[in-house]
């Protein structure tokens, strides 16, 4: 502990060593990269005896309510003290803003050193979520009528994407439960993304909103609550799938909540788990977030 140094990271010196120590750990080496590529300013490394061993990367630790908080130790340099001096690193930097209110991480089920450590600096399971994959065939589609997100789409799918997700953890039973009020900022974002997003009507009327992530990933597919059990939600996702595929993707990929019950739907559609993540969260200041949806928005 004592030969290691906390630095900035400096990609022509740390880059490498980091990619190799990651090598047999897709979730955080696919994180690193995005991290690397978009907020360089924010990953540190842990130098012992001038070699690099570990990082830190935080995102939205500039801005948002919950920090993106990743740690990550080469094997062989663990139980050495490196990931608590990475941790009050963490602590240290994220302390500064006053808009962060908790940090958010991850940890591979069945990694049970590494969940003691997280449980002995404050962290706590939130929720833990299945890795999912698919190759092969196209999907056979429906009738139903698809299109590219609008901008004029904003605040029905807010209200549907906020909705039915406050409902989905409110029966897997995730605390705290929570709420986004809709924002301009998040408007911009979905208006400069809306390639990525789509919709599905029926009558003319919106059901269902999803999009895609990284290039093969389905990110926040959710259908009207009022909607559901109809088939929406199928349709939907294998409209994703084959539009992922004619984007020249042979493998597409996503994540489901542990005990949400779309992940029988997937299953049936032929993804199979890779592997399962606990999601975990310290807290630094009270959850400003709504507890629950305004009356006018149920």
């Amino acid at each position: 502990m004592e030969n290691t140094e906390i630095e900035a990271y400096i990609p022509e010196r740390d880059k490498a060593a980091i990619r190799i120590m990651l090598c047999e750990n897709e979730y955080f080496d696919e994180t690193f990269q995005i991290n690397e590529a978009n907020v360089r300013d924010g990953i540190f490394v842990a130098r012992y005896n001038g070699l690099t061993v570990g990082f830190l990367s935080l995102t939205n630790y500039k801005r948002g309510r919950g920090a993106g908080t990743t740690i990550f130790v080469s094997e062989e340099y663990r139980r050495m003290g490196i990931g608590t001096k990475l941790i009050k690193e963490a602590d240290k930097l994220l302390s500064q803003y006053d808009a962060v209110e908790r940090s958010e991480g991850a940890c591979i089920d069945g990694d049970r050193s590494s969940l003691q450590f997280l449980y002995k600096n404050g962290y706590y399971i939130n929720h833990s979520m299945y890795f999912m994959e698919r190759e092969g065939e196209p999907l056979t589609e429906s009738n139903f009528s698809f299109r590219q997100y609008e901008d004029d789409d904003y605040l029905t799918w807010h209200s549907i994407s906020q909705i039915a997700f406050y409902k989905m953890r409110e029966n897997v039973g995730i605390l705290p439960s929570y709420y986004y009020s809709s924002s301009e900022s998040e408007r911009k974002s979905f208006l400069e993304n809306k390639n990525n997003k789509f919709v599905m009507l029926v009558d003319g009327e919106i059901v269902a909103i999803g999009g895609i992530t990284a290039g093969n990933e389905l990110h926040l597919i959710a259908v009207r609550t009022d909607l559901q059990s109809r088939g929406y939600g199928r349709a939907f996702v294998s409209f994703l799938v084959n539009e992922i595929m004619r984007r020249g993707e042979k493998v597409v990929k996503l994540w489901v909540v542990k005990g949400n019950p779309a992940k029988n739907l997937y299953d049936r559609l032929g993804f199979k788990e890779k592997s399962l993540y606990h999601f975990v969260n310290r807290y630094y200041k009270p959850d400003s977030r709504l507890s629950r949806p305004p009356k006018e928005d149920m």
